[in-house]
């Protein structure tokens, strides 16, 4: 099975549980969320009389990424089957032939987001795709409908946001993928939308694999769940977009992808505003854009949260808003450091403060672009500034989890809270405050409400920003209390996972 000339290889499951690698192409005309199936009739024959063949395809990519995706995929032979005999009870076929040949793919994102850029011109994963056959040779004994392919990581995701499991979320959309190649098309108008919506919990109501509705259902009932396939054209009202930027907005390398800066561009293109939303100083946050090609829509007039909110800059780059941490907080902070031997410096703005030079301090520097810290003469020195918050640099992780977080559990000072972006990273800001009242701020001065918002994050330091926000999206490789905390779960900082949430649930396209 393929697709347009293409080969692959993947492992091939049949009946019995046999394995083999197979190749091959099968040709076909188009790739769609609907339409160009097998030609259908309003015919009232048994669909038991059809005798129905479905060759499930797994990619070792899937295996490998999802956990539980290969028990999930076994029964999906047996499903199938049964999903379009019930199908077929509904819509007959008016070829004649009593024989019907499907096949169903599971892949990984990377995958389908390659066949929506090469058949739909979306560059970006979706859950489910439907390929129709386009030519069979003359005489051939069945009717061969095409290839379903459908994403493990994507079906992992909305398993997840919908609170049940694998194995339900590849049904829900397995129907989905059968009716396309049966003719339905949900696109076309809202009457083939109501039609297909119906069809789909028909099936899924009959097979008893659930009664909440399939994936039509979820998208126009706002549920949270929803995939592109479905969300898309039906998001309306985010006026801002706020993103985090390390392990967010900025891949590994610590830039900014192609298919994020474009997502942006479209954003600012339809009147939607960006905002940084980042634990970072302002003038790193804006080298950071600037390394990646975006000096011209992040500068020093444009708005923006910095410094876990205690920063907030508005219209024109004005200062809306600036907290600092009690000066006994920054005493006990470097006093502690000293006696720990951990690397420690406060963000005063402009630049960084430290009583001691250390090679971490110079990689946040280098790597992070954040200001570079001078060593002060001594502790006064240092409270005789304005500090926005102090920073611990453990060696590691473990440093921060096991000596320097427990330290400061017990040991915190009225004041002052701990709050985490990168796991070998403490921080320690004004209580009150976050990405949240920061963008509490800037919201008020544009007159936007929270609902009117997505936001988009990947650590702990995104809580509150993503909970206040009317939507909030985390990317994949958030922490499990951000991922726990979000609407949505969206690719990852390396693979666009920014740009997914824009175009999902902002620009709706």
């Amino acid at each position: 099975a393929g697709w347009a000339g293409a080969r692959c290889e993947w492992r091939w499951r049949g009946k019995g549980g046999a394995e083999r690698v197979s190749g091959g192409a099968r040709r076909g005309v188009s790739a769609s969320a609907g339409g160009g199936g097998a030609s259908p009739s309003t015919s009232s024959e048994s669909s038991s009389e059809y005798q129905i063949s479905a060759d499930i395809l797994i990619r070792e990519e899937a295996e490998s990424l999802v956990p539980g995706c290969k028990a999930a995929v076994s029964s999906l032979e047996a499903d199938c089957e049964q999903a379009l005999r019930v199908a077929l009870e509904e819509t007959g076929l008016s070829d004649g032939k009593r024989v019907v040949e499907v096949s169903v793919m599971v892949t990984d994102d990377s995958e389908i987001r390659d066949l929506n850029s090469t058949w739909r011109g979306v560059d970006r994963p979706t859950d489910v795709l439907s390929f129709p056959n386009g030519e069979v040779p003359p005489g051939y004994h069945a009717v061969v409908l095409g290839d379903i392919i459908i994403s493990a990581q994507t079906a992992e995701r909305q398993a997840k946001e919908r609170a049940h499991d694998l194995r339900k979320e590849l049904r829900i959309l397995l129907v989905h993928g059968l009716l396309h190649l049966l003719d339905y098309d949900h696109e076309l108008s809202e009457e083939a939308e109501e039609v297909m919506k119906r069809e789909e919990e028909r099936i899924l109501r009959k097979l008893q694999w659930t009664s909440d509705g399939g994936l039509i259902t979820k998208a126009t009932a706002g549920d949270d769940g929803a995939d592109s396939s479905e969300k898309e054209g039906k998001t309306k009202g985010i006026k801002l977009v706020a993103f985090d930027m390390d392990g967010t907005l900025l891949n590994s390398d610590v830039l900014v992808s192609a298919k994020n800066r474009e997502a942006l561009e479209e954003c600012e293109k339809r009147g939607i505003k960006v905002v940084l939303a980042t634990g970072k100083a302002r003038t790193s946050a804006l080298l950071a854009c600037e390394k990646s090609s975006l000096g011209d829509m992040f500068s020093s007039a444009s708005p923006g949260i910095f410094i876990q909110g205690l920063l907030v800059h508005g219209p024109d780059g004005k200062v809306l808003s600036q907290t600092y941490l009690p000066k006994d907080v920054v005493r006990k902070a470097f006093l502690y450091a000293e006696e720990a031997n951990v690397a420690c410096c406060g963000f005063l703005g402009e630049r960084n403060v430290t009583l001691r030079s250390h090679p971490l301090l110079d990689e946040l520097h280098e790597r992070y672009y954040e200001p570079e810290s001078y060593v002060a003469a001594n502790i006064e020195e240092i409270l005789e500034q304005d500090v926005y918050k102090v920073l611990l640099y453990g060696d590691d992780e473990a440093v921060i989890n096991n000596e320097v977080m427990p330290y400061w559990d017990e040991n915190i000072v009225e004041g002052a809270r701990m709050t985490r972006a990168i796991p070998e990273m403490l921080e320690l800001v004004p209580t009150g405050t976050s990405k949240a009242t920061g963008l509490e701020t800037l919201l008020s001065e544009y007159g936007i409400a929270p609902q009117e918002v997505l936001a988009v994050g990947d650590g702990d330091n995104d809580l509150e920003m993503l909970g206040m926000a009317g939507i909030g999206v985390a990317v994949n490789n958030a922490t499990p209390r951000l991922k726990e905390k979000a609407d949505h779960i969206v690719s990852s900082n390396d693979e666009g996972g920014v740009a997914e949430a824009i175009w999902k649930f902002a620009l709706g396209d």
